[in-house]
């Protein structure tokens, strides 16, 4: 018999709008959005996890609802996706601030790859926050763990589902 693991974590999508549309998106896929159970925040019981994975959508354009979820944390790790875009050094700091612990921020369009890793990384080196970058695989050749001294994940495509996590989408009144 195949041991079904703890769900160790929760996803909570802030909301699923999104300043990109990357046709690839499994946010995308009506089967991952049914996933989703649509919960106002008080309805989470934060205390059944270890960690919390707050995305989107794009999470940083509702930085106050990161927030609101961060201050009902107490022991959590918790980690932000993002594609990196509206990082700035202040909100570096208040993510820092408000308990995230780590970022990982997606990257898309190997024409932003630079700007993006480069902004982040300066963005938050004067903070706490793990940072790690996501990227296609197919970009592997550029080596921009290299270049950017960096810590790279390399995902595939399709390879949208977790064992491991309940999934919530925030029910905004």
């Amino acid at each position: 018999m195949m041991r079904v693991p703890e769900h160790d974590t929760v996803r909570i999508v802030v909301d699923w709008k999104c300043n990109l549309k990357c046709s690839y998106c499994c946010n995308e896929r009506p089967d991952i959005q049914a996933q989703f159970v649509e919960k106002e925040l008080s309805q989470i019981n934060f205390d059944n996890y270890k960690n919390v994975c707050i995305s989107g959508g794009e999470p940083l354009l509702f930085k106050d609802r990161i927030l609101d979820i961060c201050s009902l944390l107490t022991n959590q790790y918790v980690i932000l996706y993002s594609n990196g875009i509206y990082m700035t050094e202040q909100t570096a700091k208040e993510l820092d601030e408000n308990g995230v612990h780590a970022i990982n921020i997606g990257l898309h369009y190997p024409t932003s790859f630079d700007k993006i890793i480069s902004n982040v990384l300066e963005f938050t080196k004067d903070t706490n926050l793990s940072i790690r970058f996501h990227v296609w695989e197919k970009y592997q050749e550029l080596e921009l763990e290299k270049k950017f001294n960096a810590t790279i994940k390399y995902w595939v495509m399709d390879d949208c589902d977790r064992i491991n996590e309940d999934r919530v989408v925030l029910k905004i009144n």
